[in-house]
């Protein structure tokens, strides 16, 4: 299981490869990840923290 490549390398090999879908497909997925990370990080902060709220 961890000798599988990850996406990093995937989107190496298609940055090299120009295959300009692949790098797509990976940026966007990585762009989408990072957004949910940062939005459960942000109900999480204000579910533990409750002097934060929602205005």
């Amino acid at each position: 299981m961890f000798a599988w490549p990850g996406i990093g390398r995937y989107l190496i090999d298609g940055v090299n490869g120009r295959d300009f879908p692949v790098v797509q497909a990976t940026v966007l997925l990585i762009a989408i990840g990072f957004v949910v990370g940062n939005l459960i990080t942000d109900l999480l902060l204000v579910y533990i923290d409750p002097r934060i709220r929602f205005e």
